[in-house]
């Protein structure tokens, strides 16, 4: 019971619990990342939160255990306030984890911001009002963002196995450094629950380059002059066309338009045969007997 981190052989221990035998949370740190922890705070036996930095970023882990489909209206909101206050004290990076005792279901055209296109099973009211706080908060339901089986996304089952429900989610506000989610069912003992996993990337993404529009080639050669010229010609019949009501912003666009179109717009070349040059009619012809012999259906 209580608030504490302990330190064991090959893990750290963060929790937070208050009542026995029920609720709690908590999280397990490789040793090897002992440095790594900046802080952890144990807002409730329901909510905590670990901040801890990896290559120059620091990231907001907030663990939560929700009141079950049963549980009072008064226990709910408690639990949300708390999350709102999980929430106020992180930094930039955050992943909200844990059972939340709620099924999302299948996204519909409202909450398509925050859910992807892969939701399993029908919304409860808990899981209603899950979304609802992914919405007002800007986090995305990542278990929705990827494809898998039906067998590969429940997370609870039932105590007489024939009832599976995803209640166990992973939201985060940067949909896109999450790479992967799967979910284990290797647990060493024997659970109702299943483990989340998901793979997050730390590095910074390389930003892409700015792309700019093709520009027109110069005209060097006195046949290309000349083809610019007569293409002009032709094309500045758009000019004519246009109303004297039309501003002169408009005028300068289709200006602007006929001259790049008639730069652009060059005589095409007529194709050369380079097979032919290059392969003898003899060759030539053995390919061909080749291509009908491979199209041919029987064969001795």
């Amino acid at each position: 019971m209580g608030c504490n981190i302990e330190e064991h052989e090959d893990y750290i221990f963060c929790y937070k619990g208050e009542t026995p035998g029920l609720y709690g949370v908590g999280f397990l740190v490789k040793k090897e990342h002992k440095n790594k922890i900046l802080s952890f705070s144990g807002l409730s036996e329901r909510v905590a939160m670990l901040q801890i930095k990896c290559n120059n970023t620091t990231l907001s882990i907030i663990q939560a255990y929700a009141p079950t489909e049963r549980a009072p209206e008064e226990d709910i909101n408690l639990f949300y306030e708390t999350l709102e206050t999980a929430l106020s004290q992180a930094g930039r990076h955050v992943l909200l984890i844990g059972d939340f005792n709620a099924q999302v279901g299948q996204t519909s055209t409202n909450d398509s911001i925050v859910m992807g296109k892969f939701g399993y099973g029908k919304r409860s009211e808990r899981g209603e009002r899950l979304v609802q706080y992914a919405l007002e908060n800007k986090l995305s339901i990542m278990n929705t963002f990827f494809k898998a089986r039906k067998n590969r996304k429940w997370t609870w089952l039932s105590p007489d196995e024939h009832t599976k429900n995803q209640v166990d989610f992973i939201l985060s506000n940067e949909p896109k450094k999450i790479r992967k989610l799967d979910v284990l069912n290797a647990l060493g003992f024997r659970s109702d629950h299943r483990l989340v996993r998901v793979t997050y990337m730390l590095k910074k993404e390389k930003e892409s380059r700015t792309t700019f529009k093709s520009q027109p080639k110069p005209l060097k050669t006195e046949e290309d002059i000349s083809c610019y010229l007569q293409n002009l010609k032709q094309n500045i019949q758009e000019l004519n066309t246009q109303n004297d009501e039309h501003d002169v912003q408009t005028y300068y666009n289709t200006l602007e338009n006929v001259i790049n179109k008639s730069m652009l717009s060059k005589k095409k070349e007529p194709k050369v045969d380079t097979v032919g040059k290059i392969l003898s009619k003899h060759t030539l012809d053995m390919l061909r007997k080749r291509t009908e012999l491979v199209q041919k259906k029987t064969k001795n």
